[in-house]
């Protein structure tokens, strides 16, 4: 607004007129002139903030949309590789423990019947409920059978 005062006041009105005149109108144009500029940079101003803002909220509203996204697509595959890790160590240990507990078994047996003294500890994993039906690890007398299906008559 400014500069078009000034080229409008010494273009078209200089005509036949001295620089005063023309400063003169100059400076008699400009508080309107300033006014307005400063009236239209502020509407400029505030609608670029408006706009702004509304993109801003847009744009952090996708990107924690995107990130829960991520974080539960994280979570659940996170969730499923632990399962998965946690289900082949637990066979792994459980072989192993298992194995153990099974050589130690047959170890103590043998040891006692080494000694020629009665074994009758339960076969590991046993239920402790049918231990009419354990008799070291075989068949017992009566003829009823043991967890691990091994014959000793």
């Amino acid at each position: 607004g400014i500069a078009w005062t000034i080229w409008y006041e010494t273009v078209h009105n200089s005509a036949g007129k001295s620089w005063y005149d023309v400063v003169d109108g100059i400076i008699q144009k400009f508080p309107p002139v300033i006014l307005g500029a400063a009236f239209i940079s502020f509407v400029i101003t505030e609608a670029l903030v408006v706009l702004y803002s509304i993109y801003r909220d847009r744009m952090e509203k996708k990107t924690k949309k995107v990130f829960a996204q991520g974080v539960a697509e994280g979570e659940a595959k996170g969730r499923a590789q632990g399962v998965a890790e946690g289900i082949a160590r637990g066979k792994a240990q459980g072989v192993a423990e298992g194995i153990a507990l099974i050589e130690d078994y047959y170890r103590r047996k043998a040891d006692a019947e080494a000694r020629g003294e009665p074994f009758d500890e339960p076969y590991p994993g046993a239920d402790n409920n049918d231990v009419g039906n354990v008799d070291n690890g075989a068949n017992n007398k009566n003829g009823a059978d043991n967890k691990n299906g091994a014959d000793a008559d």
